[in-house]
């Protein structure tokens, strides 16, 4: 039987909490670096937090025979929510299994952008429940963009560099690795972004 009064929307911002917990998981754990298999475990452990929910939704998703937007724009954003933390985790459990033993500057700028891009992002999805009057919606998803376009403009310019620079090949293809998994947290989050940007377009 489904759940009476279930809040799709309120689900939708529980997901991107834990996003923005994977990427404050992630942006600690690289400048503390230190403990980096137990810290890579517990992003595994939001990640998993994130799959439960997701669950837990598409389940009632099942049951509920009305909802708020139509069911395949639902599954849609609960999936691309759910690729970001998924794409967190991948992101940190490279720093442990390819034994990096120090951090790049670049790789924390990169995890800054991450944070900050699903900050906004949470305060996109916290914002979505309101699409049909909202003041702010649009401005918080061309904020979620730019920081893509930031994190792409800093991947090439990294990986630029690296190919002048480096010079021992397995690290550069260790940090190849990294800093494509890292930009695509980034590109995650654009898609969702895009995704609400056509949502409110479809539903007003």
């Amino acid at each position: 039987m489904a759940i009476k009064n279930y809040n799709y929307f309120n689900k939708f911002a529980a997901q991107m909490s834990l996003c923005k917990k994977a990427a404050q998981q992630l942006m600690d754990m690289l400048e503390n670096y230190v403990d980096v298999s137990t810290k890579a475990k517990e992003i595994h452990d939001t990640e998993h937090e994130a799959d439960i929910l997701l669950h837990e939704i598409m389940s009632e998703l099942n049951r509920s025979f009305m909802t708020p937007i139509d069911r395949e724009d639902i599954v849609s954003l609960v999936n691309e929510l759910d690729d970001i933390t998924d794409s967190i985790e991948e992101a940190a459990i490279l720093f442990d299994v390819l034994s990096i033993s120090q951090v790049r500057q670049e790789a924390l700028e990169m995890a800054k952008l991450i944070l900050a891009g699903c900050e906004t992002l949470y305060d996109a999805i916290a914002e979505f429940s309101h699409f049909k009057n909202s003041k702010i919606l649009n401005e918080l998803i061309i904020k979620v963009n730019q920081a893509e376009e930031d994190g792409d403009r800093r991947y090439r310019s990294v990986i630029k560099a690296m190919y002048q620079n480096e010079k021992e090949p397995v690290e550069l293809m260790k940090w190849k690795e990294i800093f494509d998994a890292m930009e695509a947290v980034l590109d995650d989050c654009e898609d969702v972004a895009d995704l609400l940007d056509g949502l409110v377009i479809k539903n007003n």
